[in-house]
């Protein structure tokens, strides 16, 4: 897996670069940048949950940065653990626009590692934790839209991933009978969480008698543990770097998979002793008992950078054999089972998915695109979710994209929606014009390809393919303003 590691950690220095020098080319209109402005300010949903150990400058870079974007529509307070011999105050954010009654420090009297992420969580009084690493920076937006699909949906979590972790975890899916249906994701990149599964997650670690060190290493459970496929955003997140890592070199590689095993032969335990008849029974909390029949959503999503949205896609970006060809008998075959899916996958298939992403059909940069890794199939959609309805008098779906795209959504539908059930086709003529050729030479000519709706009542916008094409979907961006 070292080669995917590394071919992964390329492909995200290379995003972090182009957004510090692609931005400028984005071609936002500042009407578009009027969807950034969020839902009810009443809605503080969510605690920040950041915790400090060798990067104090990173901490502050973050703290600044929720304050200005957050307090004021998503954001309740920030809870910042320390774990650090090193005491913090207030005084070490006076830098920062963060009113005292925002911040809360809790200064360890020890080093509890990743468990004290679930320990403060389950202290915040919001029905939302959003957790991070301090290595790295979550943009404000991906925040608010996290805590929107959170607040209208009933998911226990929403993970961040960049793409090489994105496929570890998806090749990671583990399904046993009926009672097993699990893999595992890091919490670090982003993630939120229901308070309430902290709560549930700290009392499971007490029920199954964990060892101090197992506890320390909490992230190494939480997914597995949970017995649930959580939903995954494709996100490539900007590195802060700085400090100690935590995880270096085989050694640290190795310690990790041992605690991903032990988690595994805790629920394959739990299953094999009780059917999970105690998990329904709420003798092992946190626990979930997955709902029949099993199903694994093949929608992949992203969160928009500059704008509060969300981009989904029934667009395939793995073979549809990938997990009934190969399977598991125990939980504890859950690395077994990531290497053997990823030797089937092929460069071309692994290559693809690690360089074109659907995180780089929205993340504001012309430079980068998201590709489909097969020709286009009818019913392939791309859509937007604003996370709101709104009223329209007039509204623009533009998608930049290569010339051969321009052929493809020429035989596809635009549709807005209000709930995401009853579809408004658009009727008008889709418009193609050339947009400047870049400065560079790396990126082919794209084309701005745009329909025009008038009194759009719709949070969500949707590209569907009507027919079978002998092209492959190649899209730089894709956005929506008001004109």
């Amino acid at each position: 897996m070292l080669t995917l590691f590394n071919l992964g950690l390329a492909v995200v220095l290379v995003s972090i670069i182009s957004i510090f020098i692609g931005n400028n080319n984005a071609g936002f209109e500042s009407g578009y940048i009027e969807l950034t402005s969020c839902s009810n300010s009443s809605d503080l949903n969510t605690s920040v949950i950041v915790l400090n150990w060798s990067r104090p400058f990173n901490v502050n870079k973050i703290v600044a940065g929720i304050c200005e974007s957050l307090l004021d529509n998503t954001v309740l307070n920030i809870i910042i653990w320390n774990n650090n011999p090193k005491a913090l105050s207030f005084e070490d954010f006076s830098n920062t626009l963060c009113p005292e009654t925002a911040l809360r420090i809790i200064n360890s009297p020890e080093n509890l590692y990743f468990q004290a992420r679930y320990m403060a969580c389950a202290q915040a009084t919001t029905p939302y934790c959003f957790i991070q690493d301090d290595d790295y920076l979550i943009r404000p937006e991906i925040i608010q839209a996290l805590a929107s699909r959170m607040s209208n949906t009933p998911l226990s979590s929403i993970h961040l991933q960049p793409p090489n972790e994105m496929l570890s975890s998806q090749l990671r899916t583990t399904i046993i009978g009926q009672n097993i249906h699990t893999t595992f994701a890091w919490l670090g990149y982003g993630t939120i969480i229901k308070r309430s599964r902290a709560v549930q997650f700290l009392s499971l670690l007490d029920r199954l008698d964990l060892s101090e060190e197992q506890r320390k290493m909490a992230d190494n459970y939480f997914t597995i543990l949970s017995n649930d496929i959580p939903e995954r955003w494709f996100d490539a997140g900007i590195e802060l770097g700085g400090g100690q890592p935590f995880t270096v070199g085989v050694e640290g590689e190795e310690r990790n998979n041992r605690h991903i095993l032990k988690a595994a032969e805790l629920l394959d335990s739990v299953d094999s002793v009780s059917a999970l008849d105690n998990v329904r029974n709420h003798n092992f909390p946190y626990i979930q008992s997955p709902q029949q029949p099993l199903h694994i959503s093949r929608v992949s999503r992203s969160p928009c950078h500059g704008r509060v949205c969300i981009f989904e896609t029934s667009i395939k970006l793995l073979p549809d054999d990938i997990y009934s060809n190969s399977s598991a008998s125990a939980i504890t075959e859950i690395l077994e089972l990531e290497k053997r899916r990823f030797n089937t996958l092929g460069e071309d298939t692994v290559s693809n998915y690690m360089r074109f992403p659907p995180c780089n059909a929205v993340d504001g940069v012309r430079d980068t695109a998201f590709r489909s890794f097969t020709n286009a199939k009818r019913d392939d959609w791309m859509m937007l979710d604003i996370t709101r309805t709104i009223v329209y008098g007039e509204v623009q779906l533009v998608l930049e994209v290569e010339e051969a795209t321009e052929s493809i959504l020429r035989k596809s539908t635009f549709e807005s929606s209000k709930d995401g059930t009853i579809w408004d086709v658009w009727h008008q003529h889709l418009i193609c014009t050339n947009l400047p050729e870049p400065e560079h030479g790396k990126t082919p000519r794209l084309k701005a390809c745009s329909l025009i709706a008038t009194n759009a009542h719709a949070r969500y916008f949707r590209v569907r393919l009507l027919q079978d094409m002998e092209k492959k979907w190649v899209v730089h961006e894709m956005h929506i303003q008001p004109i």
